[in-house]
């Protein structure tokens, strides 16, 4: 009986040690990394800071409704559009000479002349090329041509009459005299200014002027 049970013994301890822990599942173990890798790849990035000095770009958030529109640029805009030709106000029309006064611009003029002051884009482009690039640099004692209804239109041409010049002479001091404002001079210059280049621009004692009656012959 002794020997039996020393037997048993023996093949259990025997049985014991034969045995192996169970094999790892690396496919398990594998699946496990890539589940916290992935994990790891989803956890949202921390978001950079910013300052509210910073000028932000390519921001996510809505426009909160259209820009102001750009005036300036529309009103160039509609001007080229609307003055690709020469803009006509009467079928039959014919160019009346206007005198710009001191404190006149184009609105004003257009208002006065025509009853709209939108009309002084017209009155620009019919003067363009002696007003120059800009718009609102008007001179007095200038003149502009005017579109006019044939039938209406002021066609007066100026009346002269001699003017001697006297010691101390020059054209300012003789429009101030004559017209009563010395900025006129610029007239008196155009009507006789083939005789004033010929003597070099000097106005000698003795010299004959012509002189209008009225600046505006069309006043």
């Amino acid at each position: 009986m002794k020997k039996m049970n020393l037997l048993f013994l023996s093949f259990f301890i025997m049985s014991c040690a034969s045995q192996s822990a169970p094999p790892l599942n690396l496919q398990d173990s594998e699946d496990a990394n890539n589940r916290d890798e992935s994990n790891r790849a989803e956890l949202p990035e921390t978001p950079e800071v910013t300052f509210a000095s910073e000028e932000v770009e390519n921001s996510d958030i809505p426009d909160s409704g259209p820009a102001a529109p750009d005036v300036k640029k529309e009103i160039v805009e509609e001007i080229k559009d609307e003055l690709k030709v020469e803009p006509i106000l009467y079928e039959d029309f014919a160019w009346e000479k206007y005198m710009i006064e001191p404190g006149d611009f184009l609105i004003k003029i257009a208002k006065k002349e025509y009853g709209d002051f939108k009309l002084w884009r017209y009155i620009y482009e019919w003067n363009k090329e002696d007003i120059g690039e800009n718009p609102n640099r008007i001179y007095p004692y200038n003149f502009l041509n005017l579109q006019k209804e044939r039938l209406n239109a002021k066609t007066a041409e100026p009346e002269y009459f001699d003017y001697i010049v006297q010691n101390g002479d020059n054209l300012w001091n003789i429009a101030g005299k004559q017209y009563g404002d010395s900025k006129s001079w610029i007239i008196l210059l155009w009507d006789n200014e083939e005789q004033i280049k010929s003597n070099a621009g000097i106005l000698d004692p003795g010299m004959t002027l012509k002189l209008r009656e009225k600046l505006d012959p069309n006043s």
